[in-house]
């Protein structure tokens, strides 16, 4: 199992960011880059729960996806446990999002937890995770926080 933490700071308040990652509207894909419309599937969701299948195209290597339990229970984070998926082990692989106050914004904290299929896809998957994963994720989290304050910034004046 490897895990991924990743620390960044924003503008945005919390609830900003904790909204963001239970939006399951047509604006995810807005915010997070490894979400497509296409292949995002809500097979259900109520009161602080969802469970969805996401996924993103990898080029010539087709889809990889994940479908995952949402919960968004507790106050100041939400937690995807996944449930099924073409490349992620289950149980075992999850990740997670906090946010809390700094300053006039927040500071986040993703955390991926995962363990690989041992599929040929889970593999080659894993071995990518663990040599270039940190800074793959780094600049993920950069690029949602960076996407999620230009959909919640003002329109500007006319």
């Amino acid at each position: 199992m490897t895990t991924l933490r990743v620390t960044a700071e924003t503008s945005l308040a919390p609830a900003q960011v904790l909204d963001a990652a239970h939006d399951f509207s047509d604006r995810r894909a807005d915010v997070f880059p490894a979400v497509e419309l296409a292949r995002m599937e809500i097979h259900s969701e109520a009161g602080t729960s969802a469970d969805v299948t996401e996924g993103t195209g990898i080029g010539p290597f087709g889809a990889n996806w994940e479908r995952c339990d949402y919960d968004w229970s507790r106050p100041g984070m939400v937690t995807a446990t996944v449930t099924d998926s073409n490349v992620y082990a289950f149980p075992g692989s999850s990740w997670e999002l906090k946010a809390t106050p700094r300053g006039t914004g927040s500071e986040v904290e993703m955390t991926w937890i995962r363990e690989f299929n041992k599929s040929p896809r889970g593999l080659a998957f894993g071995l990518a995770y663990r040599t270039i994963g940190r800074r793959a994720f780094r600049k993920y989290v950069r690029d949602v926080l960076e996407n999620l304050e230009k959909v919640e910034s003002p329109p500007p004046p006319s």
